[in-house]
């Protein structure tokens, strides 16, 4: 099997409900990459929220994820990035402009805000921490 091809693990199907709930009503689109696993899990997170998915979020350079923000936050101000290792994590530690964690954990979340140019961490949450 192609390892776009591989399903969601079942450990991550039921932190998935955990996860949306403490997301709340954020984001307003979910934009995973088009990898079976990471759209299963968008849309298992999303409820009625868009989901939109792109395939160069499958292998992704900090620069390729933050032009995909700018693309997607013209139909809002919240999107959430559903991308794979060892990608992700270069990306939230370039965001927070340190090393925030050596890996992002399969639903792994990183809330940053931007003002003007610059990013800070709102927050940082996995699944083991809220289990």
């Amino acid at each position: 099997m192609l390892d776009h091809d591989r399903p969601l693990a079942p450990r991550a199907a039921e932190d998935a409900g955990r996860i949306r709930d403490w997301l709340g009503d954020r984001p307003g689109v979910f934009v995973p990459s088009t990898a079976c696993r990471a759209v299963d899990t968008a849309r298992l997170i999303a409820g009625v929220t868009p989901v939109r998915p792109r395939a160069e979020l499958y292998v992704a350079s900090p620069s390729e994820f933050l032009d995909v923000i700018e693309e997607e936050l013209i139909d809002g101000d919240r999107v959430a990035l559903i991308g794979h290792n060892p990608a992700i994590t270069t990306l939230v530690n370039h965001l927070a402009g340190r090393t925030l964690t050596d890996n992002v954990p399969t639903l792994g979340v990183a809330e940053f805000v931007r003002e003007e140019r610059n990013w800070t961490l709102a927050d940082y949450v996995t699944p083991k921490a809220i289990r």
